[in-house]
């Protein structure tokens, strides 16, 4: 079972570049008064070919040459054990969007982990991906969109990890200022 929330996430942005996606939206709010942890994921890609049952399914993968396909089916129950719920439907980028609810404080909720790292790797290896991320914590938000980043440097510069190190160091400015619950 992955330990950190900020590897699911990892695991829905992989699927979603594997599906043909070019621009991927991350926004995680904290809502420490409703004592709510929301994540949401969502894509340009063509969506879901499958009913959410299906997509849900530890059975069932895309990939081929594997038999199971654990990510979604695992992230599910770590959301459902903390009291939450796991929905996907259409993205208003077109593609699909997953979003899970959670207790924040609810003790068998899994860490963010390092989202800085996760979504600097995604950058370093897609460099052209428009990634935009958002954290929300209460009234206060810190957003990086990559795609600014990008045309930060001239056409040289632009390699991935110059653009990650940015990313990564933004993301993180954040995350301090903000004050994130692990």
């Amino acid at each position: 079972m992955l330990r950190e929330l900020s590897l699911h996430i990892l695991d829905l942005i992989e699927n979603a570049i594997r599906a043909g996606a070019s621009i991927i939206s991350v926004t995680i709010t904290e809502d420490r008064a409703k004592d709510v942890l929301e994540i949401a994921v969502e894509d340009n890609g063509p969506g879901l070919s499958v009913p959410v049952k299906v997509a849900t399914d530890p059975f069932y993968t895309t990939k081929s040459g594997k038999s199971t396909g654990l990510g979604l089916s695992l992230f599910r129950f770590q959301v459902e054990q903390t009291g939450g719920e796991l929905t996907l439907h259409r993205s208003e980028l077109g593609g699909l969007a997953v979003k899970a609810a959670m207790q924040l404080s609810h003790i068998d909720r899994s860490p963010l982990g390092d989202l800085a790292s996760t979504l600097a790797s995604v950058v370093c290896t897609n460099p052209d991906l428009d990634l935009q991320y958002r954290i929300r914590v209460d009234a206060s938000e810190c957003e990086v969109d990559v795609s600014k980043v990008r045309d930060e440097f001239s056409p040289d510069e632009r390699c991935g990890l110059t653009i990650a190190k940015h990313v990564y160091k933004q993301i993180k400015e954040g995350l301090s200022a903000l004050k994130v619950t692990e």
